[in-house]
């Protein structure tokens, strides 16, 4: 009899939940009695409407997620480990806290989401838009961003250790005090971003755009910056040592008391930048552009400026000694005898240097 009895009632849920003129999940479940939070884990909500749902702290891990809509669903605190949201629509959606270690969200619109302090490390969100999104202090150590569209995105003091940004959209992104140590960021477009303070050692920036970037005592202590563009970036105090810098444009970029030691700027465009109190120290310069750039009081002991151009360029108080000259464009003869008698090598002149010396 308890049998037949529980048959009906699932009949006569079964007719409700067909009749119910809604196509939201959370009205459907409070129907059939099922609680949201608890009775989904690994079950196939692909297309389905969770819009404005509330699923604080909601079990979902590895959900089937795809193509649903979560546009301002609350998921503060929820888990979705190894969740599949790719293409869903997660507009204004709540997802502080949440654990999202591992799930895939290719394609998935998360513009203005909320996901501060979540936990998003291997998280795969290639190709999705998450443009003005909060990510403050989110651990994305791992994730993968390529070709996504990041513009005005918060991932201030994020971790994202090892990170894959390559092709991204990070325009205007507020980056500051991010730790970004051995990301990749290639080809990445940064124009306008903040990051100052950030880390970036040993990250590879190959060909990103950072023209107007604030980079101030940033980080980039062994990274690849070759072909990048940083036309007018601040890299005031900026750690640029054995940065790898070939061909970089720096045309104008301000890097006042930055340390660029050991640091390979062959072919680099310092056209106009202002280098007062850096440290090249042992830098290669080689076939550098430095016209009218800024190196009063710099450090240039035992710096290579083979081939530079050094026209216009602002050289006093600058300690050269041991530094390497030759074959340089823009060096008067008095000034080569100036430097010479500060313990400039030229090179293509060491019979002049003896003279001097006496």
């Amino acid at each position: 009899m308890s049998d037949d009895k529980s048959l009906d009632h699932l009949q006569v849920m079964i007719q409700q939940v067909v009749a119910a003129e809604t196509g939201n999940l959370s009205q459907l479940a409070a129907i059939a009695g099922l609680n949201l939070a608890e009775d989904f884990a690994e079950a196939n909500l692909s297309d389905t409407n969770l819009s404005e749902a509330e699923l604080i702290e909601a079990d979902l891990r590895g959900t089937n997620l795809r193509r649903a809509q979560l546009s301002d669903a609350n998921l503060r605190g929820a888990d979705l480990r190894g969740a599949d949201l790719r293409g869903a629509d997660l507009r204004g959606a709540d997802l502080r806290s949440a654990d999202l270690r591992g799930a895939n969200f290719r394609e998935a619109d998360l513009k203005n989401a909320r996901l501060d302090s979540a936990n998003l490390s291997y998280a795969d969100f290639n190709s999705a838009e998450l443009i003005e999104a909060d990510l403050r202090d989110a651990d994305l150590r791992g994730a993968n961003f390529s070709n996504s569209k990041l513009c005005g995105i918060d991932l201030s003091n994020a971790k994202l250790r090892g990170t894959n940004l390559g092709y991204a959209d990070l325009r205007d992104a507020n980056l500051r005090e991010a730790f970004l140590m051995r990301a990749y960021l290639g080809s990445a477009n940064l124009r306008g971003a903040d990051i100052a303070g950030a880390n970036l050692s040993e990250a590879d920036l190959s060909e990103v755009k950072l023209s107007r970037a604030r980079l101030m005592g940033i980080n980039l202590k062994g990274a690849d910056l070759s072909l990048a563009d940083l036309d007018g970036a601040n890299l005031i105090r900026a750690n640029l040592s054995s940065a790898h810098l070939l061909c970089t444009n720096l045309r104008g970029a301000d890097l006042i008391r930055s340390n660029l030691s050991s640091a390979e700027l062959r072919g680099t465009d310092l056209r106009s930048a202002d280098l007062s109190l850096a440290d090249l120290f042992n830098a290669n310069l080689e076939n550098a552009n430095l016209i009218r750039a800024n190196l009063n009081l710099a450090e240039l002991g035992g710096a290579n400026f083979s081939g530079a151009d050094l026209t216009d360029a602002d050289l006093r108080s600058a300690n050269v000694e041991n530094a390497r000259f030759v074959k340089n464009k823009g060096i008067s003869q008095e000034t080569r005898l100036v430097l010479l008698r500060r313990g400039a090598i030229f090179e293509d002149t060491t019979e002049e240097r003896s003279e001097v010396l006496i």
